[in-house]
């Protein structure tokens, strides 16, 4: 990849590794300040519940919705959907936000000390989902630490004459090490800052694209990419459902929804990133058109649309490559420190939240070692992203359906029921509509990928939300048939009461202060 994009990199070996480490010590030394409050409280360093107002709320909604893959997948969709495709991936990283705004005050209302949704799901559905659903998170923040390191390594690659290996490892010790220190409340203040610097680089980038690269209006005229797509059309469904319903299954997005003083904050904050996403994400996608405008980069050419973005990049001062490699190095740290505390929390649940805190560092320090090794394999990410969002969308309504009190009559097994029947659904839409069992089945794989002429993948993610409503309601009919025939009672979940939180519980202070001490504080809402 390296060699597609630009054979000379214009940041020498040097500048780079002074660029990277800087960067790297300037955020470990800010994250063992953010965590010297929170390392020995085990509220702050797992939880860190109410502790956040509206602008650092917004900017961590906005880290943990970017990191250096954007730089690779946006582009790309520009070059092949064109405007309509940029500005529908744009729509479908911000919109899902505003999701948790709306979700976020129903776990409330269920349980003001709520902080994770697995803590919901042990509640609600009890053991055996609450193992599903944390086994899924924890491999789909597996899989986000994957993607993020493989394009790290990508972007080192193609930008420095340095191996990719060396600044990647350290790269996964400075953000491990704040992390295990201060946990969750050192993520958030270090991404607050870090976004803020990330605006910062962005907006000097934009500036300088804007100043160096100028395509005339006939360049645009014969490239095209401006007219509306059906593919774009069709994105605006798939990446919407598909990213909404994954991010469902990522912690990190939910320690954030937790982490809000008020539902007012939550609101507005949301709202707020809903902008800056929407506005980073279209910004960057645009790269992939005026690539192929300022011929930079063309569809004939060896250079994969992934790489649009730097060969703009490779066609500027050396000093603009130097500023990505910061910027990059900066969305990394924002992705990577993210999933590990939201490793932290996925494990931390998985064992019913009777380990101690070292238990689980050490559990994710170990973790580590896996996910480079798998990095360094550089999967088609694209590919995996894809097979998780689908699970996603195929699994996770059931599961949302509990929050609502007319569906009270849900028992685990129904949801479970629902999780299967979503799959299923997938694989019966696609043996009709693709006339055969071997290619509709294998449809669950998506191996036609994301860009496809038919609507085989946008009938996919409709069909799997649907199906899963479906089965869940039908096995809960034919469960309650059963129970009344046997003249047994009827399964009814009985909601807790409504109670305003107390002033202990609202504190972002009322945990022990010892870490390994945290029985009599996190069980207080099973």
């Amino acid at each position: 990849m390296a060699d597609s994009a630009s054979q000379q990199p214009k940041v020498s070996g040097p500048a780079a590794n002074a660029l990277i480490y800087v960067t790297l010590i300037i955020f470990l030394v800010l994250g063992l300040a953010a965590g010297w409050r929170s390392h020995r409280n085990a509220g702050l360093f797992l939880k860190a519940i109410r502790s956040q107002a509206v602008w650092a709320l917004a900017l961590n909604f906005l880290a943990v919705n970017i990191g250096s893959g954007i730089f690779f997948t946006l582009p790309e969709v520009g070059t092949i959907a064109g405007i309509t495709g940029v500005f529908a991936y744009a729509f479908a990283a911000a919109a899902p936000l505003l999701v948790f705004a709306v979700v976020g005050p129903l776990f409330r209302k269920h349980n003001s000390c709520q902080w994770s949704m697995t803590a919901f799901i042990m509640e609600r559905f009890g053991r055996p989902l609450h193992v599903v659903y944390g086994t899924i998170c924890t491999l789909f923040v597996g899989m986000y630490l994957v993607s993020e390191l493989t394009t790290i390594y990508s972007v080192f690659e193609l930008l420095t004459p340095v191996h990719p290996l060396a600044p990647m490892i350290v790269i996964c010790v400075v953000t491990t090490i704040y992390t295990a220190f201060g946990g969750v409340f050192a993520s958030l203040l270090t991404d607050a800052v870090q976004c803020v610097l990330i605006l910062v680089l962005m907006v000097v980038a934009v500036v300088a694209v804007a100043v160096s690269v100028r395509p005339s209006k006939a360049d645009i005229d014969r490239v095209g990419l401006v007219a509306p797509t059906k593919m774009g059309g069709e994105l605006f469904v798939i990446l919407t459902l598909a990213i909404a319903f994954s991010n469902m299954y990522h912690q990190g997005f939910w320690q954030r929804t937790f982490a809000s003083r008020s539902d007012r904050d939550l609101r507005w904050a949301t709202g707020i990133a809903f902008w800056l996403v929407f506005v980073v994400t279209a910004l960057v996608g645009m790269a992939g058109p005026l690539a192929a405008w300022a011929g930079t980069w063309s569809a004939d050419s060896d250079v994969p649309g992934s790489s649009a973005f730097f060969t703009i990049v490779a066609s500027l001062s050396g000093w603009v490559s130097g500023l990505t490699l910061v910027l990059t190095t900066a969305l990394s740290c924002c992705a990577i420190d993210t999933c590990q505390t939201a490793l932290f929390a996925s494990l931390y649940d998985l064992a019913e939240q009777r380990v101690g805190i070292w238990v689980v560092r050490a559990a994710v320090v170990a973790l580590n070692v896996p996910v480079i090794v798998l990095a360094m394999r550089a999967p088609d990410i694209l590919q995996v992203y894809l097979l998780a969002d689908l699970l996603a969308s195929a699994t996770i309504l059931p599961v949302l359906c509990g929050l609502f009190r007319r569906l009270d009559f849900v028992h685990w097994t129904d949801a479970l029921a629902g999780c299967f029947g979503g799959v299923v659904a997938v694989g019966c839409f696609g043996q009709v509509y693709l006339g055969n069992r071997h290619d509709g089945w294998r449809l669950l794989l998506l191996d036609g990928g994301l860009y496809v002429d038919d609507e085989r993948v946008l009938g996919a993610f409709c069909f799997a939300p649907l199906g899963s409503v479906v089965a869940m309601l039908a096995c809960a009919g034919a469960r309650m048939a059963v129970t009344r025939m046997l003249g047994r009672a009827q399964y009814r979940y009985e909601m807790p009461a409504v109670e305003a939180a107390s002033a202990d519980e609202l504190s972002i202070y009322a945990a022990d202060s010892k870490p390994d001490n945290l029985k009599s504080t996190d069980r207080k809402s099973d």
